[in-house]
């Protein structure tokens, strides 16, 4: 089926990772740590949406509960300001879930996405590192983790 002109679709960006070749495990109920995010992605076309690929194991076993969340911190929100550090207590933008196979051995590298979210943004180009965080799994996300983003926009076909 050919698709008219003017028809909606979707246009996406380059998929750029964004994890800095993480090193670090993730323990149950924690973030991922600012060394393991590269700190300089922008989102250069200000795509409105985006989608994410999270690439990981976890060390032992595999959970039966939990999910793992995506979450972002803008920089240079006015001027070079940057929101605040995401820890324990405070994460600004919770983005979306991945879901997690809990079929896959524990040894097993495992894809999961979350296929549409709003990009966070509060202003043009705007600089964004992220961070994933071990939602109540009860185990550790094992190092070597790797993350993707692809901004996303909706427009007419020509």
């Amino acid at each position: 089926m050919a698709i008219g002109t003017d028809a909606g679709i979707w246009f996406f960006g380059t998929q750029d990772v964004v994890d800095d070749t993480s090193t670090s495990t993730i323990s149950s109920g924690s973030f991922s740590v600012a060394a393991d995010a590269k700190l300089d992605w922008t989102n250069d076309d200000n795509a409105p949406y985006g989608s994410a690929v999270l690439e990981c194991q976890f060390d032992t076993t595999m959970p039966t509960v939990g999910s793992i969340g995506l979450y972002a911190k803008l920089l240079n929100i006015q001027s070079t300001n940057d929101e605040g550090d995401t820890d324990g207590s405070y994460a600004p933008h919770f983005v979306g879930t991945f879901q997690i196979d809990f079929g896959v051995a524990n040894d097993t590298n495992f894809f999961t996405v979350i296929d549409l979210f709003e990009m966070p943004q509060a202003g043009a180009a705007q600089a964004i590192v992220w961070f994933i965080k071990n939602e109540g799994t009860g185990q550790t996300i094992g190092v070597d983790w790797n993350l993707w983003i692809t901004p996303k926009a909706f427009g007419p076909h020509a």
